[in-house]
């Protein structure tokens, strides 16, 4: 979305983060918001035993903690980088203003990502709420592919493991794998070398 030009040009402080650093924990007051200009960072909350719900892998080119800092409440998750390094950008909410008001057409950018994010993220809740193991995969297949930019008729090799899609979809690993291998028998999807080609 943003060039590393125009961020530097507009001194938007940016920083240098390695594997397992925190950006930010849930709870935690949403003074900034965030854009990964390169890197990965996983969002994902913890239940009270520990186990860890993935929400979302950001990669490249990508805003995070939008709402929470739009909206002066706290972020609903934790952000750690999940790539070797991360160079990310942060918007005070002072740099945030006068860096969108001297730049309309990115806001107009930037608006439509914040869309596309609440479209996705309503699409998974209709996923969850499907109470068919099958039905929650399929889902989560179609819009990682979506997220790819690749057409729904076109196939793919999906480069997820079956925790982060038991993550990503509320079920359990075991049910994911079961699932995954009834799909297969169902010609659903197919399998190459443990790797879902859907």
């Amino acid at each position: 979305m943003f060039s590393k030009e125009i961020l530097l040009q507009n001194k938007i402080p940016n920083l240098h983060l390695k594997r397992k650093d925190v950006l930010f924990r849930e709870d935690q007051k949403a003074l900034n918001l965030y854009y990964l200009l390169e890197g990965e960072i996983k969002i994902y909350n913890t239940d009270s035993e520990g186990k860890e719900f993935l929400i979302n892998k950001v990669t490249d080119h990508q805003f995070l903690g939008e709402p929470p800092f739009l909206l002066g409440e706290r972020y609903p998750a934790n952000a750690i980088i999940a790539s070797e390094r991360a160079r990310i950008f942060s918007f005070s909410e002072e740099l945030f203003n006068t860096f969108m008001a001297e730049n309309p057409d990115i806001l107009i950018q930037f608006t439509k990502e914040i869309a596309k994010k609440a479209y996705d993220k309503t699409l998974k809740l209709k996923s969850i709420v499907h109470q068919c193991p099958h039905e929650r995969i399929l889902n989560f297949l179609k819009t990682h592919k979506r997220h790819l930019g690749i057409e729904p008729e076109d196939k793919t090799i999906i480069e997820v493991t079956r925790k982060e899609m038991a993550n990503s979809t509320g079920l359990a690993v075991e049910t994911v794998i079961r699932t995954v291998k009834k799909m297969e028998r169902e010609q659903k999807i197919e399998l190459i070398n443990h790797k879902i080609y859907f």
